[in-house]
């Protein structure tokens, strides 16, 4: 059994959701308020019915009391018993896998629909309680619509996994041992236990509570309260009863509600994904307090189906719902399994990050750039030396008092190259993230790919003049900047080796040979700077194709941009800057 289609209206920080979930891992990722765990709340709301629930002025979007909160999750792959027309077989609808729709009643030419079973929790604004039902537009207006049988309830809840895990290690009523447990042996067993330990409370010494029985007895007397047998302090099975909840799984002698928090969770995600049921689980944050490696062994372990011989041969796969914010999770996933969330004014939208990108080109940019989907803003440099440069920038920027990128929730990546930066940028485009590419122009990008990625709302900025960034920066720096550039690309390789590539690129375009690294101003003509940029970029030894490097350049060039505003490497700066401010 799993969730077919999601529907939530007025719910918390939700005005309005549809979404059609994948099968197996549906890992939600986006900005801090995009309503992530939101959708996890509301599916475990209401797919665990709970009697004289009430809920809170909050529940509503906006505190918006005109109308309820509902709450809609439509199942599919559900039992055959529950088919029947004793049970909900009248109120079925139908899903179509193929092209996610859902009609109430498919005819005779709807072809490829399976049943599909919608149940509905209503949040009612005047009174705040909450209403579970089965829905179909069938049912719509119905006073008094059919409701979640108790025991199927049970068959149908959710497992969630928070932060802390400890009240899954104990037998209390919600926990996934209860679940898992012969509820008839478990209270059978217990009403034993409470017999015993007031039996041998009976046996204990009791002198302490001598004095407080004797004058109790006294005093009844004194007011003629009838005693029968004398008075005595004894065990109430009723006051102090021995209940599931007190009873947890021990490592010999100590308690596993002792262990740390990522030992406690990996326990209870191993206990749900074989619990029985319709095993939808709902994770928040599944990072908290994992290592590395031990995110990676627990989503390995989440993504397989059910280990045989513990839970049913004929078990499905589990559908699992999580949160995350990590770079490690990322790179895990299959880019199928990941879903971007975003929230424009209470309208949610959930949209894989596979998107539309070409075969195998989501998982290159989830494995290259993962840092890039946790982001709101991204920033996505042609190369290395682009994506150094803006990092550089940043701190820079910073230490003269501007919003750094982190507070605008904005990183800066490598685009790998120009048609992979293109690429990525309107895909990340098109997943809900705001995106400006900084690219080379030596090697121009296809007019049809950049028009695709402005349509989709990106920002594009590319350098005039076909070039690359090494050669706009030599083409508008002062002639001093010049200077300190080839002083510190002799310092990272050396001054003979810089002066013998200049003079190679020289001799390519017929010029007269640099006698040194003084640089003479006569040699100051945008001729010879095109060939120091040339010379800068090459493939085959580049002198600044590194993040490191790129940074350094940042150091060199930020402090003399206002004295080039008018230039191209000015100009375009700037309007890095100004959307990073926008």
């Amino acid at each position: 059994m799993r969730i077919a289609h999601l529907e939530i209206r007025n719910y918390r920080g939700i005005r309005s959701l549809d979404w059609s979930p994948s099968p197996g891992m549906n890992c939600l990722i986006g900005p801090g308020d995009s309503t992530k765990t939101t959708i996890l709340d509301a599916i475990d709301l209401a797919l665990n019915p709970r009697s004289n629930y009430l809920g809170d002025d909050t529940d509503f979007h906006n505190l918006d009391f005109t109308a309820a909160a509902t709450i809609t999750v439509t199942l599919v792959g559900i039992p055959a018993e529950f088919c029947a027309d004793n049970r909900y077989g009248l109120h079925l609808r139908g899903w179509n896998p193929t092209t996610a729709t859902l009609i109430d009643e498919p005819g005779e030419t709807d072809t490829g629909f399976v049943d599909a079973l919608s149940i509905r929790v209503e949040l009612d604004p005047a009174t705040l309680e909450g209403r579970w039902s089965i829905f179909n537009d069938r049912l719509s207006g119905t006073d008094d619509p059919p409701s979640l049988r108790f025991t199927d309830a049970r068959e149908l809840a959710t497992t969630r996994l928070g932060p802390y895990a400890e009240r899954h290690l104990s037998w209390g009523r919600h926990s996934i041992l209860n679940r898992i447990g012969d509820g008839a042996r478990m209270t059978e067993q217990l009403a034993a236990a409470s017999r015993a330990a007031r039996d041998a409370f009976r046996l204990s010494n009791k002198d302490v509570f001598a004095i407080p029985t004797e004058r109790a007895e006294s005093l009844g007397k004194h007011f003629s309260v009838r005693v029968r047998k004398g008075l005595t302090a004894e065990l109430d099975i009723q006051s102090a009863s021995i209940t599931a909840g007190g009873v947890t799984l021990h490592d010999g002698d100590l308690p596993l509600r002792t262990l740390g928090t990522g030992s406690s969770r990996l326990i209870v995600s191993a206990l749900q994904h074989n619990a029985r049921g319709s095993h939808i689980a709902l994770v928040d944050e599944i990072e908290h307090g994992l290592e590395p490696h031990r995110i990676t062994r627990l989503l390995k372990y989440l993504l397989a189906p059910p280990a045989t011989g513990v839970a049913p041969a004929t078990a499905a796969a589990p559908q699992i719902f999580l949160t995350t914010h990590s770079e490690v999770v990322l790179r895990e996933l299959s880019a199928p399994n990941i879903h971007a969330v975003r929230c424009d004014d209470g309208d949610t939208v959930v949209r894989s990050v596979k998107g539309t990108t070409q075969d195998g080109a989501a998982q290159r940019y989830l494995r290259s750039s993962p840092e890039a989907f946790l982001a709101r803003r991204i920033l996505v440099g042609e190369g290395r030396t682009e994506c150094g440069l803006l990092r550089g920038l940043d701190a820079l920027w910073i230490a003269a008092g501007s919003d750094s990128f982190a507070l605008n929730g904005t990183v800066a990546i490598d685009g790998r190259g120009v048609p992979e930066a293109v690429m990525l940028t309107k895909h990340l485009q098109e997943l809900g993230y705001q995106c400006l590419a900084l690219l080379d122009t030596d090697e121009p990008p296809s007019p049809a790919d950049i028009s695709a990625a402005e349509a989709a709302g990106a920002v594009m900025l590319l350098w005039p003049d076909t070039c690359s960034t090494e050669e706009r920066i030599f083409l508008d720096v002062p002639w001093a900047i010049v200077r300190d550039l080839i002083a510190y690309a002799a310092s990272c390789h050396t001054a003979e080796s810089i002066l013998t590539r200049i003079n190679a690129q020289c001799a390519l375009a017929g010029t007269a040979p640099l006698p040194d690294l003084t640089l003479p101003v006569a040699f100051d003509t945008p001729a010879f700077r095109r060939i120091l940029g040339v010379t800068a970029k090459a493939k085959n030894k580049p002198w600044f194709k590194s993040i490191d490097h790129g940074e350094a350049i940042a150091a060199i060039i930020e402090p003399c941009l206002h004295q080039i505003p008018m230039m191209p490497l000015a100009i375009g700066l700037q309007r890095v800057r100004d959307w990073i401010d926008g």
